[in-house]
């Protein structure tokens, strides 16, 4: 029977650190058998049956596709209590794996603190996140954001961290809201691509990223007596994507009187970005978005970054600077480098995105003051550009890529 047991959890002001015994057959699949968290407030007096969930919500997926035994001294009622629709979600999620494993817990503790009517909000900054946070505003969320991409220690330099941290802070300190932080090996202790090879599962985007973000979201609930959790939808009511951010499994997590909204999965990306334009026209408030994923600032070069620019502009965004995109040339001779260089990175989702935008762009024409970029996209098919900019790039590294596939 494979196993894993919490063997120990240790605090110390704000730093939670976890040590799992792992059967010997399952260790191919991490990379360290110590989980960490370290949050911006102190946990001292919060219960263990609470501060484990975070380490749960990761190891829980991982159980039901290996079919193991997680054994844990102490867990909170209403965490446990969730686990059996959260794990039915996963089987809907992913119905071609056989889902098993379990959870065996010596105590149920039954957590009731006194609860306000308090939100928090997960928050990156990004489209989701700020439409979500426009959404809730009046309910004055705390903000709290999460970084799971430290591998043995909090201390480790994180230059995405630090930025993210300065950032949404200032972002908070706009809207008279508080921020938080977590910081966490959570995207890392598990080796996603171990999984991936034995399963055929994305372990991230597939099984584990908004469960890693919502097991922290409950120690800080528990903290700050939160009643509800926020977490922006992904994708659209309609999109059948295999996301583990998903209705099915997000709107599940309680923990200690918490529990989780998956908000608006009713709106289409482009729906939350008109709402994003029409506040920022209405308050004049720079609204700095951060959506370049893994990095300090927004690049203004890679596919994600150019598909929010020109969503803002089919909107009637007047100035992408007041949105949080610095250009170092004009968008048009960017886009075109774009498109000419490296339209292979739109995959078929994206290209359904890009073609949404260029029909909104196309219904707005009037109100677009950017109109010589709508010019240029709606002249030119998506499907082909990627085909020519897919076979510039293999003609131009030709003899790196023979050298990669036959390892020299």
């Amino acid at each position: 029977m494979k196993t894993i047991t919490i063997s120990t959890i240790s605090k110390d002001r704000n730093n939670v650190t976890i040590k799992l015994d792992i059967s010997p057959e399952l260790k191919r699949y991490f990379n360290e058998t110590t989980f960490f968290t370290e949050y911006t407030f102190d946990i001292t007096n919060i219960p263990n049956s609470v501060l484990v969930v975070p380490v749960l919500t990761n190891l829980l997926p991982f159980s039901w596709i290996t079919d193991t035994v997680i054994w844990v001294n102490e867990i909170d009622q209403d965490f446990y209590n969730c686990l059996q629709v959260l794990k039915t979600g996963f089987r809907e999620l992913h119905p071609n794996t056989q889902i098993k494993g379990t959870i065996i817990a010596a105590q149920i503790i039954n957590n009731c603190p006194q609860k306000e009517n308090k939100t928090l909000q997960l928050f990156t900054g990004g489209i989701d996140a700020t439409a979500t946070l426009l959404r809730i505003r009046k309910s004055n969320p705390i903000l709290f954001n999460t970084n799971g991409w430290y591998n043995h220690s909090p201390k480790e330099q994180n230059l995405v961290y630090d930025a993210d941290l300065k950032a949404i802070s200032q972002i908070g300190k706009c809207h008279d809201l508080t921020s938080h932080f977590v910081k966490s090996n959570f995207a890392t202790f598990i080796i996603a691509s171990q999984i991936r090879k034995q399963y055929g599962l994305n372990w991230w985007f597939g099984c584990q990223h908004s469960l890693a973000f919502l097991g922290c979201a409950m120690v800080a609930s528990y903290y700050f007596g939160v009643k509800n959790v926020y977490i922006a939808s992904s994708y659209t009511f309609g999109q059948y994507v295999v996301c583990i951010s998903d209705p099915r499994i997000d709107n599940c997590i309680k923990c200690a009187g918490t529990s989780t909204i998956h908000d608006g999965y009713e709106l289409s990306r482009q729906d939350k970005v008109a709402l994003i334009v029409e506040f920022q026209k209405k308050h004049n408030l720079n609204l700095n978005l951060r959506v370049c994923s893994f990095n300090t600032h927004n690049c203004c070069s890679c596919e994600k970054c150019f598909r929010s620019m020109l969503a803002l502009i089919a909107e009637g965004a007047d100035d992408i600077a007041k949105y949080g995109f610095n250009l170092d040339d004009t968008l048009l001779n960017k886009i075109k480098d774009f498109i000419n260089n490296k339209a292979m990175e739109l995959d078929y989702d994206h290209i359904v995105f890009w073609n949404d935008i260029i029909s909104q762009m196309k219904s707005n024409y009037e109100n677009i003051k950017y109109k010589e970029v709508v010019d240029y996209l709606v002249s030119i098919d998506l499907n082909e550009a990627k085909k020519k900019a897919l076979k510039k790039y293999y003609k131009q590294n030709f003899f790196s890529i023979l050298k990669r596939k036959l390892h020299i």
